[in-house]
């Protein structure tokens, strides 16, 4: 049975969390007993997208089996971060975090050859065209959990907790692919959209190593079953990693790296038909298809605490 990615990192956390709070020293510490903090950043992401699937055809007596996989990148572009602590008492806090994330983009498809088996022609291949892909990925995440610090000092603290996740979603593409044998020239546009709430999982841990400096790591963890963020099944997964100094006992500054993955599979089925003077057909279809989106770069920006 696999484990879960928030499972995994509270088992690496014990040990972790026994190890830090050896290495620092009380002396080195600084007091952070500031109710709200509010950090402002500039996050610079890149997106790596991911399709992959596989199925079946027949023709009533015999079966084919298929299957693709396709990754595409995209590059570079400045984004808004926020995220904010409030602690609600010694042990007790809330967190919250929001993403915003906006690229356009070209892709080439340079198109594969699907092997039909005996169905068409006693296994004669079928050519998948090329094509090229204008698109838009679109979305934004915001996230508020309930933290309970499990492990706490003056210079190390660790807290679990349960909480909330909003996203919305939305995918654009237009296409236009070349013809072939049996497939003439076609041209689509597609438009995807999604939102919706989902409860999720999550853990940080803060490190204190000397005075006006912190180590922040933070996860978190939702199954897409667990609320009504989408209807297809799938999982979102999150981790980042902060260091923060504090130039005066309000204002401060940090970096860090932040990297999520959405993940999303569906079944699917249909019929294919044979283009006109092919005696063959129809051609009923089923597979499943599974969508990998991956998110991930630095980030900085100011710090307040009050």
């Amino acid at each position: 049975m696999s484990q879960s990615p928030l499972g995994s990192l509270a088992v690496c956390a014990i040990p972790a969390a026994v190890m830090l709070a050896m290495l620092a020293l009380p002396a080195q510490a600084q007091s952070r007993d500031d109710r709200f903090v509010l950090r402002l950043s500039a996050f610079n992401p890149e997106a790596e997208l991911g399709f992959s699937g596989n199925g079946v055809v027949t023709d009533g007596s015999s079966d084919a089996t298929f299957g693709f996989s396709e990754d595409f990148d995209t590059g570079r572009e400045w984004r808004p971060r926020g995220a904010i602590g409030f602690r609600i008492s010694e042990r007790q806090a809330l967190v919250g975090n929001y993403y915003d994330y906006r690229r356009d983009e070209t892709w080439e498809y340079g198109g594969t050859v699907l092997d039909t088996g005996t169905i068409i022609g006693g296994g004669e291949q079928i050519e998948i065209p090329s094509a090229r892909i204008d698109g838009r990925l679109a979305f934004n995440l915001a996230s508020l959990n309930y933290e309970y610090a499990v492990i706490k000092n003056e210079t190390f603290e660790w807290g679990l907790g349960l909480g909330v996740t909003w996203a919305e979603l939305e995918a654009r593409a237009s296409g236009a692919s070349e013809s072939t044998d049996l497939v003439d020239e076609q041209f689509e546009t597609v438009n995807w959209k999604r939102d919706g709430f989902s409860p999720g999982l999550h853990t940080r841990l803060t490190w204190i190593p000397a005075e006006r400096w912190s180590v922040g790591l933070e996860a978190q963890y939702l199954d897409t079953r667990w609320g009504d963020f989408l209807d297809e099944r799938g999982h979102f997964e999150r981790g980042g990693l902060i260091v923060e100094y504090m130039i005066n006992e309000r204002v401060g500054i940090h970096a860090g790296y932040d990297w999520f993955r959405l993940k999303l599979s569906d079944d699917y089925r249909g019929t294919a038909r044979a283009p006109d003077g092919v005696d063959a057909g129809p051609f009923p279809y089923a597979g499943k298809l599974t969508g990998d989106l991956k998110v991930h770069g630095p980030l900085a920006g100011v710090t307040f605490r009050f």
